[in-house]
């Protein structure tokens, strides 16, 4: 297996209060706090607001429900694109010379399973949030710590969507199925001329567009949905970290 590549190391040692308002206002979604916080911050500990974003990062024990995850992370698995857009645009602002690689390797940073936001935001089917990061920066070729890039999630999600459902799911009493099946073919005949219109999963949009993008280019397109059958179940907890759900944070800090 390859090396997972270092994630740079913070730029301020923020206390353990700082990160967890931090991460509290990226998870909650609330922008205003979130803003407010990173300028006192800022001012605090004179640096800028690059410096601060790049140095919240969750560091509590994965035993105590900690990720590993940065402030990117959660914007990215709960769709909050202004948020999103808003720490992309303060990390590159108010960056300082020299700062650029930092940033470059912050944006495609890991959490304990290796996940990046830009896997967070494709598992969560995202598209604006996958749009924003692959055009800041985001590697669409990182894997995870189970072998699984970006793409392959979002292919594995629009499987899983359009899997059929299972024998016993299915089951009707013989009455209900019949009725079923007349009423079926009654609006059957009445549709026939229509043409038919297939709707593209969220997944799907995202796995077309990281595709068709530039940075995509290198990807193999997959054969079929289903190949991703063979590997849904491998490693799959270092997919879906807690956190990546689109949960809002529920408690104050």
């Amino acid at each position: 297996m390859a090396t997972r590549p270092e994630n740079p190391p913070p730029p301020v040692a923020l206390s353990f209060e700082a990160v967890d308002e931090l991460i509290y206002d990226a998870r909650l979604g609330d922008l205003d706090a979130l803003q407010a916080e990173i300028e006192k911050l800022s001012k605090e500990h004179n640096t800028t607001a690059s410096a601060i974003i790049q140095s919240a990062i969750d560091t509590e024990d994965e035993s105590e429900g900690g990720t590993g995850a940065c402030l990117l992370h959660w914007p990215a698995a709960n769709g909050n694109v202004e948020l999103l857009n808003f720490l992309l645009q303060s990390l590159t602002s108010s960056q300082r010379e020299g700062e650029e690689k930092d940033i470059a390797a912050f944006i495609n940073y890991r959490n304990l399973s290796g996940n990046t936001p830009l896997h967070w935001a494709a598992l969560n089917t995202h598209l604006d949030c996958v749009k924003a990061l692959v055009e800041a920066g985001a590697d669409v070729s990182a894997k995870n710590d189970a072998g699984h890039d970006a793409l392959f999630l979002a292919e594995r999600v629009d499987w899983s969507s359009t899997e059929e459902p299972g024998e016993e799911d299915g089951k009707k009493d013989g009455e209900a199925e019949a009725k079923a099946e007349a009423e079926a073919e009654a609006e059957a005949e009445a549709e026939a001329a229509k043409p038919v219109q297939v709707p593209v999963s969220k997944a799907r949009q995202v796995v077309e567009w990281l595709l068709g993008c530039d940075k995509g280019a290198g990807y193999e397109k997959p054969a079929g949905t289903n190949s991703a059958e063979g590997d849904q179940n491998q490693n799959e907890n270092h997919d879906e970290m807690e956190g990546v759900e689109e949960t809002k944070a529920t408690t104050t800090s």
